[in-house]
């Protein structure tokens, strides 16, 4: 059986190498994820004594594609490296070798937000509020310095243990000036589900498509399912584009009136009718976490999380400025308490549990009781023997192999001409053993295309940037 083999396109990212012993002046510890660019370690800082994050990607051969692959992960770096805000992770440092480039940012410990739905976790309405009120403020302090971040989703939104937000991945952020793709194409950058119509048709963003990013996610948090879903990308992004989901109210009718009329008004398809800056939607979600604004039908969701306990309504300007601050900083935690559940019925990524029933003792014999030990001996060596015949018997079972990718910044993942889905949030796809065909594909780009022959209980890792 052969080994696995990958297309030599010219788009295709080069292998992971082994992780070295150490990156710049970073020792390496162990590897701690895979994403869209490459890898991420877990190193030490010998300098300044403490634990990092060191996320690399290995640099293309052609040097189209590695000097295009340098501008990304430098733009990342600048992007990130010049801010200072508790909801965005902080960068170290960063730079690259003859082999790699590197970017060294805070150690963190706990999952991101696409992790912890797929897990089945929820939020109850208010908890969700809160803690999109701490990542509209962290895009606020982004947008104020003139970044576009053009990529929030699940996946870039970490979750400390503690629940706290901090904002992931400036690699794809841009100055608002940009200027609109050429009229037929679509080489987008970003990810269909979350992307505002004006992304969708190639547009020039501003802060207003951030907006409008966050909604899809306070959404998909009140709902349970993604507001633009489809079965290809170019559907998800007709949906995007023309539609306007069902309102959130109406999958979860415990919704707040008020909080659904916030997350209409960050979804509209018009960025005039939005919310204009990142932190008016911040600050509305306050008031409303604050109590502000009327809760009404929230009452179930506030009797199921007690230790949520709602503060009392707004007495002026200077009280609600300091339940703001209180509740971006330390004073909001208890919000964030996670409430475990079943998994919501729409939600596409959690792994269903099987019920298994108990075991059930055998009815007693209704026979009646042997005449003889040595026929108790011989009927037990007859039912030994018959066992054994049937473990012989009984078929080894195959096991299946699977097939992790990672794409940035996304790809329609097509496997033996069948659509898997979308890549992110699609990050694994389990596939018997046997030759498959692997195509990853992206608008106007060329696809990415690999073929591999899956062995039994293996596990195979597929990277590719367009």
């Amino acid at each position: 059986m052969s080994e696995p083999m990958t297309a030599t396109l010219p788009q295709a990212a080069p292998p992971v190498p082994v992780p070295p012993r150490t990156i710049g002046r970073f020792t390496v510890l162990n590897e701690i994820g895979r994403g869209s660019y490459g890898v991420v370690y877990s190193a030490h800082d010998p300098v300044l004594g403490r634990e990092v994050a060191i996320k690399i990607i290995p640099l293309a051969s052609e040097e189209r594609f590695r000097t295009q692959v340098e501008a990304s992960f430098l733009r990342e770096a600048k992007s990130a490296g010049g801010m200072s805000h508790p909801g965005i992770v902080t960068i170290y440092d960063a730079d690259k070798t003859d082999t790699l480039a590197y970017i060294a940012m805070e150690r963190l410990h706990g999952q991101d937000l696409h992790e912890y739905l797929a897990s089945g976790s929820r939020l109850n309405p208010r908890q969700a509020a809160a803690m999109m009120m701490r990542v509209a403020d962290a895009i606020h302090y982004a947008n104020k310095r003139g970044l576009v971040h053009r990529d929030i989703k699940p996946s870039n939104i970490f979750l400390s243990r503690d629940l706290k937000p901090k904002l992931l991945d400036f690699g794809t952020a841009l100055a608002p000036v940009s200027e609109p793709m050429p009229k037929g194409t679509r080489q987008l950058v970003g990810t269909p589900n979350y992307m505002s119509p004006e992304q969708a048709r190639g547009e020039s963003l501003d802060a207003r498509s951030d907006i409008f990013s966050l909604g899809t996610i306070l959404y998909e948090l009140l709902a349970g399912r993604r507001a633009f879903d489809g079965r290809t990308v170019d559907e998800t992004l007709d949906r995007v584009m023309d539609g306007v989901p069902k309102p959130v109210e109406k999958i979860r009718p415990d919704t707040p009136p008020a909080l659904a009329q916030i997350v209409r008004k960050a979804m509209s398809p018009n960025p005039a009718d939005r919310y204009q800056k990142a932190s008016d939607l911040r600050n509305a979600l306050a008031e409303f976490v604050d109590g502000s604004r009327p809760a009404s039908v929230d009452s179930t969701s506030a009797a199921a999380t007690p230790h949520a306990a709602v503060p009392a309504p707004s007495r002026g300007p200077l009280f609600f400025g300091v339940a703001l601050l209180a509740l971006l900083g330390v004073g909001g935690v208890a919000l964030f308490m996670p409430q475990r559940g079943p998994a919501p019925a729409a939600t596409e990524t959690a792994t269903p549990v099987p019920i298994v029933p108990p075991m059930v003792p055998p009815p007693p014999a209704v026979d009646a009781a042997p005449s003889s030990t040595a026929t108790n001996g011989a009927d037990a060596t007859k039912a030994e023997s018959k066992a054994a015949a049937r473990k012989r018997v009984e078929p080894i079972p195959v096991r299946d192999g699977t097939v992790t990718v990672a794409v940035a910044p996304w790809g329609e993942v097509v496997v033996d001409g069948s659509v898997q889905g979308v890549s992110p949030p699609l990050t694994q796809v389990t596939l018997p053993p046997g030759p498959h065909t692997i195509e990853i594909r992206n608008g106007s780009f060329e696809p990415f295309i690999a073929r591999i022959e899956l062995k039994p209980g293996e596990k195979v890792h597929l990277q590719h940037r367009f």
